[in-house]
């Protein structure tokens, strides 16, 4: 009958105990079951109840009957229900997760656009966030951002009109857009200080001699057709040069002044005869344009620069002379024998100069380099070099050498700040800014400390893609300086966009500012621009103490210059005690780190 009772299998032991305590029989039944899994049943432990009963026969006591419990049902149930509780509330966690994610998402998104906003206003540009969300707390963030992106957009174009207005004003011609006399005049006075042997200048002259025939025996308007051919024909002309100023002085007379030596100019001026020729109709009685140039001399004055080009404009002294002896005025082939010569195996010396902190003594901005590619022991000229490179698409591959030899200078002296000048080429390269990226893993000081100097006319070719490309420089870790600023006359809304760092005020900005008011007025607003958005204005080409008296009051951030301290070219040198290879000038050094 026991058997019986225990096979039901709802005991797990029957044990039957005789009056002396002696166990007559015990049947145990094991407490696991199937359905649940041993580490369920290892963890909980549930207790089974044991009852007792007498056995008697009669009025005897034969024993106690011990009965325990089964737990597997206990077991099988809990389990049943903890596996229920479990995915029922996986369920609502996982709700509960969706539900808090699309919660955080309403929140932060709106956040996410915000931080967005105020990162492309650090950047210059000026961007509305339209969408508005739904919190009060954050709408009101908004909308406070958007008012302060609208005012900074308003105060920036007011500016930015107010400058062009003095610019066009005071150094533009109207009919043109070209530079007027005197913005040539500051030009002039600005570069003739650093003629060299080294670095030749050469001034053309084009003068219309059929326009006062032209405004009088047809029309006002023709005669300014008539201008505006000739300018966009020299325009077009040098767009090949690197580095030239072209002005219209008067009405019939334009004036360009380039970084290179007469002879080097030969085929342009050659090139530019031949279109005036092709130009030339009946009513150009008096011819379509003539030209004339001559090198620039250091000690040579404005007024005797104008005179001897006018006066052999008049009596038709073409600038090209037949006995220029061809061999030299190299061909593109020596000219490409030359550059690769240089790439390859050419040396680089480099000179540097300090950019000072303004109202300090010898704190540096930092410190602008100044490259010489040399050639059979000779220097280069680098105008020459970079307007040929230009033209056979080796202009990259210069500029790879560049940092490629400046690369030890800069390893020896990583606290400093150095600024490189980047052709335009470069600029709008994907391909070398790619190389400049994979190039900066190699050598990480390129990462600090370094600066791109770009000439604001390479910018303005194409805004879009330098501002991209400007982005790639700033992810690689260099800082962009746009040098020659102003010298586009056109309006600063370009700024508008360029994540950079630094402008540096052109050269012919500073040359009369201690006479001219609207110079002075025109830097504090480049000032005042700038500064409105985080960018640092630098001066340049300081002679005088005088002047730089006057940057510094203007807010000026960095001055250059002689009066400072002139360029000096980095010194070669084996010192095995520092392990140094480089050194500068002592006048330089004072301004090291």
């Amino acid at each position: 009958m026991a058997t019986a009772i225990f096979d039901s299998g709802y005991y797990s032991k029957i044990r039957f105990i005789n009056t002396k305590h002696e166990t007559l029989f015990s049947l145990e039944n094991p407490t696991h079951v199937d359905s649940v899994p041993h580490w369920f049943t290892n963890t909980v432990k549930l207790s089974a109840p044991t009852m007792q009963s007498e056995i008697n026969t009669g009025w005897i006591i034969a024993g106690t009957l011990e009965v325990t419990s089964h737990l597997g049902e206990s077991y099988l149930t809990l389990w049943l229900h903890t596996k229920r509780s479990f995915y029922s509330s996986l369920i609502l966690l996982i709700a509960s997760l969706l539900i808090t994610y699309f919660i955080l998402q309403t929140i932060f998104k709106p956040l996410k656009a915000v931080e967005k906003q105020a990162l492309l206003v650090t950047r210059k540009r000026f961007t509305l966030n339209n969408k508005v969300p739904l919190a009060h707390e954050l709408r009101i963030v908004t909308k406070a951002i958007n008012n302060m992106v609208l005012n900074l957009q308003s105060t920036f174009d007011s500016l930015a009109k107010q400058t062009q207005a003095l610019t066009n004003a005071v150094y533009s011609d109207p009919l043109t857009g070209l530079g007027n006399r005197k913005s040539f005049e500051n030009y002039f006075n600005a570069v003739t200080h650093s003629i060299t042997s080294e670095r030749p200048m050469t001034a053309t002259m084009v003068t219309l001699p059929s326009l006062v025939n032209i405004n009088r025996t047809l029309s006002y308007q023709r005669g300014d057709e008539y201008v505006t051919d000739v300018a966009k024909i020299l325009k077009l002309s040098l767009a090949e040069l690197n580095n030239y100023r072209l002005c219209r002085i008067n009405g019939s007379t334009f004036v360009f002044i380039a970084p290179y030596d007469i002879t080097f100019l030969y085929n342009l001026h050659a090139n530019l005869i031949d279109l005036f020729s092709q130009k030339q109709h009946s009513s150009h009685n008096n011819g379509y344009a003539r030209l004339a140039s001559i090198n620039v001399e250091k000690s040579l004055t404005l007024s005797h620069l104008l005179s001897s080009l006018d006066t052999k404009c008049t009596i038709g002294e073409s600038t090209i002379d037949a006995n220029i002896d061809n061999k030299i005025v190299f061909s593109v082939e020596e000219w490409q024998k030359i550059i690769q010569s240089i790439i390859n195996s050419g040396e680089v010396s480099f000179s540097v100069q300090p950019v000072k902190k303004s109202n300090t003594e010898f704190t540096q901005c930092y410190f602008e380099v100044f490259t010489h590619f040399i050639y059979n022991n000779e220097k280069i000229n680098n105008s020459h070099l970079f307007a040929m490179a230009e033209k056979l698409n080796l202009t990259e591959e210069l500029d790879k050498k560049l940092i490629r030899d400046f690369i030890n200078i800069k390893m020896q002296y990583p606290e400093d700040k150095f600024a490189l000048n980047i052709s335009k080429s470069s600029l709008y390269s994907p391909e070398f800014i790619q190389w400049l990226g994979a190039f900066s893993q190699h050598y990480p000081c390129l990462k600090n400390n370094l600066i791109f100097e770009l000439h604001e006319l390479s910018l303005l070719s194409n805004i879009r893609v330098a501002a991209l490309h400007i982005d790639a420089i700033k992810e690689v870790g260099i800082s962009v300086c746009v040098e020659h600023f102003g010298t586009s006359l056109t309006s600063f809304k370009y700024l508008h966009g360029l994540d950079i760092e630094y402008v540096k005020i052109d050269g012919s900005y500073i040359q009369d500012l201690i006479d001219n008011p609207q110079s002075r007025f025109y830097i504090q607003t480049v000032n005042n621009i700038c500064h409105g958005f985080g960018i640092k204005v630098l001066a340049c080409l300081i002679e005088k103490p005088e002047t730089l008296n006057i940057l510094e009051s203007l807010g000026c951030d960095g001055v250059q210059g002689n009066l400072i301290c002139s360029a000096s070219q980095v010194i070669n040198i084996i010192d095995e005690n520092t392990n140094k290879k480089f050194t500068f000038h002592p006048n330089v050094l004072e301004f090291c780190k």
